[in-house]
């Protein structure tokens, strides 16, 4: 009977160890085969749930509608009969994985195994030059934002499109240990926001960084302050932390 425990034991341990394996795996394609192989799926999740970046939800069920709401006052009766959510992605754009993951990106939507040579020729220069450029002295953070309610994403388009460097001064920063660093530049294109920070100096591997900001109030969604840690033990290539 020893003996038959033992095995059943040992069958366990198989099978825990079968079904943890292909997950980390799975987790670390970046690092088993180059950019110019990732599946679509795995692109997105570069580009959505990585070491390099993350996705945030916000959101605030409403249960009932409001009082003196009227069958033929349906102005904010969608969002109200819905769960209205904002959600924040996150992506170190000055890191290289993301980098790769965007010309991957543009890989699959072009159709580049389709491509005649000449195109296939011209996309890769383009993609060289791009992969090319490095950041020595600064952080790229972008962060793209999608919502369920219309009016939602036209409230934050008008909000964010007015932030500058003075507005976001007390509110935006780049955690790093002990340091806490000022933006210095700030860019925003239609759902697309970009913050860029000084790079910081002398971390650890066992350290984390941190992007800080403000969510404004959105309506139902009050406002927020968003501080997103990074581990910096995840973020390495070739043995370096990359952001």
């Amino acid at each position: 009977m020893p003996a038959k425990s033992a095995f059943y034991q040992f069958i366990s341990l198989v099978l825990v160890v079968s079904l943890v394996v292909p997950v980390a795996l799975a987790a670390d394609f970046w690092i088993k085969k180059t950019y110019d192989h990732w599946s679509a799926e795995e692109t997105d999740r570069m580009l959505e749930e990585s070491p390099w970046a993350t996705t945030l939800t916000l959101g605030s069920v409403q249960t009932s509608i409001t009082s003196g709401d009227s069958p033929t006052n349906t102005k904010n009766r969608g969002e109200m009969e819905t769960n209205p959510t904002i959600s924040y992605t996150l992506q170190f754009r000055s890191a290289e994985p993301i980098r790769e993951a965007q010309v991957r990106s543009s890989q699959l939507k072009s159709h580049y195994g389709a491509m005649s040579a000449d195109q296939k020729r011209a996309f890769d220069a383009n993609a060289s030059k791009f992969l090319a450029v490095k950041f020595p002295d600064r952080v790229v953070v972008a962060v793209t934002f999608k919502t369920n309610v219309q009016d939602y994403e036209s409230t934050l388009r008008t909000y964010w499109g007015r932030q500058n460097l003075a507005t976001l001064a007390m509110s935006t920063f780049l955690d790093a240990g002990k340091q806490r660093l000022n933006l210095l530049e700030y860019s925003v294109k239609e759902n697309t926001f970009q913050f860029t920070f000084p790079r910081p100096q002398q971390l650890s591997s066992n350290e984390e960084i941190a992007v800080e900001f403000t969510h404004p109030r959105t309506n139902v969604i009050g406002q927020q302050r968003i501080l997103q840690q990074f581990k910096l033990k995840k973020m390495q290539v070739n043995g370096e932390p990359v952001f």
